[in-house]
C-alpha cells in the first residue's frame, strides 16, 4: 500500500495583517516557533509493512496566498525535511499558482483552509498514492498509526474516509466552558466525542477533524472540500459527503445511496493524533464567532438547497452539529447568538449587519446546487492530471 501523510504547516509574514489561521508560524521566528520538526521525528518513528511505501507532503503556505517569502519559506521547510527518513514534497504559493495556470483551476488555490486541503488531496493523487492521511504540523503520530490505518481498511474495504480523534493534555476530551448560553459549541462537541467514542467500533458519522483525516484515493478523486470555508472545513467536507450519498449528483453522474460517501469516525488509540500547539492564541472572541457564524451560515445552507437530508437528521450523525445549524430559521438563531454576544462585548455592535448581511448575500445562491456543479469539475480536473 502507498500511504501519503500530508501536513500543512501555516506561516505569518507580517504579524501586523489578520489572517484566518489559528496559530500560523512567523516567519521571522520560524526557527524557534515551528513544530513540523517534532511531527517528523514522530514520522520516522513510524512502524510499516515491508511491502508498504510511505510519502510525506508538507505545504507551506504563507498567507492571503503571498509569494514574496516563498524561498524563504521552501529554504526553512526543507532544513526540517531533509531530516526526514521518508520520501517529501515541499509546496508553497508559488508552486499551486503554477498548477492553477497549467490547469486553469480554481482547484489550485490556497485562499483559506479548505482550499489548501483540496492540495493535500489533488497531489498525491497525482502520485497514485492509495491512502492519503490528513494532519498539521503540531501533531504527532503514534508508532503504529500506519500499521493501524492499514488494519481498519482492509477490514473495511468498504470504508473510504474515516477521521479519529485529537488527544491534548492526555485527553481527547473537549472540556472548555462554553462562553454564550445561546451557542453550546465547547459542550455539544464533547457530547460526540464521548457518544462516538464508547467503544472502537467504527461509527457513521458527521464528526471528525481535518488534522486527522484518513481518505482512500478513489474517494479523493471524487470529493473535495467545499470552497470559501472560513474556518471548520472538515466539517463542512463530511456534510458536503453525507449530502452526496442521501441525494446523488446528477451532474456527477452519481447515484444516491453510493456506500463511498458514508463517513465514519473510528477512537482506536493507535490512530489517535497527539496534538501539540505551539501556543493558545490570543483569541479575539468576537473574531472567533464572526469566522464560525459565517462557516456555519454556508453549512446550513448546503442542507437548505436540497429536500432529502431534513435539520433533525442531524441529531443521528452529530450532536454538535445539530446544536449549531439545526435550525429551520437559522437568522432567527443568528439573532440570538449575536444579542447575547452583543451584551458581553462592546466591539460585537457592529457584527450583527455584517453577518445578516453575509447572510442574505449567500442565501441568494443555491449552495449545494452550487457544490454539485462543482464536483463534476473537480472530477473532470482529477481525470485530467
Amino acid at each position: 500500500m502507498k500511504f501519503a501523510i500530508v501536513i500543512n504547516t501555516y506561516v505569518r509574514i507580517n504579524k501586523d495583517i489578520i489572517d484566518y489561521f489559528d496559530h500560523p508560524t512567523l516567519l521571522e521566528k520560524f526557527e524557534e516557533q515551528n513544530t513540523l520538526h517534532k511531527t517528523i521525528e514522530s514520522i520516522n518513528k513510524l512502524n510499516l509493512d515491508l511491502d508498504d511505501e510511505l510519502s510525506v507532503y508538507v505545504f507551506s503556505i504563507a498567507a492571503h496566498e503571498d509569494t514574496s517569502k516563498d524561498d524563504e519559506i521552501r529554504e526553512k521547510t526543507e532544513k526540517i525535511l531533509k531530516k526526514s527518513k521518508f520520501k517529501y514534497y515541499i509546496y508553497t504559493n508559488t508552486d499551486i499558482k503554477e498548477y492553477r495556470k497549467k490547469y486553469n483551476s480554481e482547484f489550485f488555490s490556497t485562499k483559506g483552509y479548505s482550499e489548501i486541503r483540496n492540495q493535500g488531496l489533488l497531489f498525491p493523487i497525482m502520485n497514485n498514492e492509495d491512502v492519503i492521511i490528513q494532519i498539521d504540523d503540531d501533531e504527532l503520530l503514534r508508532e503504529n498509526y500506519i500499521i493501524k490505518t492499514k488494519e481498519i481498511l482492509n477490514n473495511n474495504p468498504d470504508k473510504y474516509l474515516i477521521t479519529a480523534p485529537y488527544e491534548k493534555d492526555g485527553t481527547i476530551r473537549i472540556l472548555g466552558e462554553d462562553e454564550l448560553k445561546s451557542w453550546k459549541k465547547s459542550k455539544s462537541m464533547d457530547e460526540d466525542i464521548v457518544r462516538l467514542s464508547k467503544d472502537n467500533s467504527l461509527k457513521e458519522s458527521i464528526f471528525g477533524f481535518g488534522g486527522n483525516m484518513i481518505i482512500r484515493k478513489e474517494y479523493a478523486e471524487k470529493m473535495f472540500y467545499p470552497l470559501e470555508i472560513p474556518r471548520g472545513e472538515d466539517f463542512a467536507l463530511l456534510l458536503a459527503s453525507r449530502l452526496i450519498y442521501e441525494n446523488g449528483n446528477e451532474y456527477a453522474k452519481i447515484e444516491p445511496k453510493n456506500s463511498m460517501f458514508k463517513t465514519y469516525y473510528c477512537p482506536e488509540k493507535d490512530i489517535t493524533i497527539i496534538h501539540e500547539p505551539p501556543y493558545v492564541p490570543a483569541e479575539d472572541f468576537v473574531f472567533y464567532v464572526e469566522k464560525n457564524l459565517k462557516r456555519f451560515i454556508l453549512e446550513w445552507l448546503m442542507i437548505k438547497g436540497q429536500n432529502t437530508f431534513a435539520f433533525e437528521d442531524l441529531k443521528k450523525y452529530s450532536l454538535y452539529l445539530y446544536e449549531m445549524i439545526g435550525y429551520e430559521d437559522f437568522r432567527a438563531k443568528i439573532k440570538e447568538i449575536l444579542n447575547e454576544l452583543k451584551r458581553k462585548y462592546q466591539n460585537a455592535d457592529k457584527l450583527e449587519k455584517e453577518i445578516l448581511e453575509y447572510f442574505d448575500k449567500h442565501s441568494k445562491i443555491n449552495r449545494f446546487e452550487e457544490y454539485k456543479k462543482k464536483q463534476k469539475e473537480y472530477i473532470e480536473l482529477v481525470k485530467s492530471l
